[in-house]
């Protein structure tokens, strides 16, 4: 098992290292369920989990994609909670009727709901290609990597 299938595994069963006698590993006054990967990384040190297999990588990439593969995790539940506070702070704002807040670290501002408007280049192309080809601009895009997220439900 890896370190990202056993998290997902502890997350979707929603168990603690409290679950397993392992009282002493979470920081604070009480287990909180938001806290307990940092307690199971705390109860793991020293525990080698299952390497991701990387076919036609050589092995030095394991060690990328493993470390890859647990920032992407943290990276969707970091983006997941900024969506709820985001929500939240939105609904604060609107029902206090606040445009602007600002401070040392950020400005928030309060952009209301409107409407978008935008071309169908598809539609474009096929029905005025002489118009599509006189307004289309090419840019050069770099190499890079896509990382995806598989359900993890």
């Amino acid at each position: 098992m890896t370190r990202p299938e056993f998290d997902k595994f502890t997350e979707e069963k929603e168990l603690c290292p409290n679950d397993f006698g392992l009282t002493d590993t979470f920081t604070g006054d009480q287990c909180e369920v938001c806290n307990c990967k940092k307690c199971y990384d705390q109860a793991l040190k020293g525990i080698t989990f299952a390497s991701i297999v990387a076919m036609g990588l050589p092995n030095e990439a394991l060690t990328i994609l493993n470390t890859l593969g647990e920032l992407e995790l943290q990276s969707k539940s970091i983006k997941d909670k900024q969506v709820e506070l985001k929500a939240d702070l939105l609904k604060a704002m609107e029902s206090h009727g606040i445009k602007k807040w600002d401070n040392e670290l950020m400005t928030i501002t309060y952009i209301d709901e409107g409407n978008k408007t935008s071309l169908d280049s598809k539609k474009i192309k096929e029905e005025l290609p002489d118009i599509f080809e006189k307004y289309s601009k090419t840019s050069n895009v770099k190499s890079s990597v896509r990382i995806k997220l598989k359900d993890s439900k």
